[in-house]
């Protein structure tokens, strides 16, 4: 049973056991928008705060391409192949000819 006072945003909810975990049920008003969360404990509270998903995460939740998608995207990526790839280092490209100007003391 959850009861809920609206002038402070103050529910109470209930605590049961998940397997050998301890888990809380998370009314839809107070719902996540996110996979995981952070869990830290202040004194004697405990705060939920979502964490920022990974590029990674964020990736796989992106519907497939679409066939005319897939295409577009191959034919952009191919007009970058003049450009280094990333992961080349900087010094593995050859420097440019350098010329250097004699100081004289």
């Amino acid at each position: 049973m959850t009861t809920t006072n609206t002038a402070r945003r103050v529910t109470q909810t209930t605590v049961f056991q998940s397997g050998n975990s301890q888990a809380i049920r998370i009314p839809k008003e107070f719902q996540f928008q996110t996979k995981r969360v952070e869990i830290v404990r202040d004194g004697h509270n405990i705060v939920l705060r979502p964490l920022a998903s990974t590029v990674a995460e964020a990736l796989m939740d992106l519907p497939a391409l679409s066939e005319p998608e897939a295409q577009a995207l191959a034919t952009a990526m191919a007009q970058l192949d003049d450009l280094p790839a990333l992961d080349e280092p900087e010094w593995a490209t050859p420097p440019q000819a350098q010329t250097r100007k004699r100081v004289r003391a």
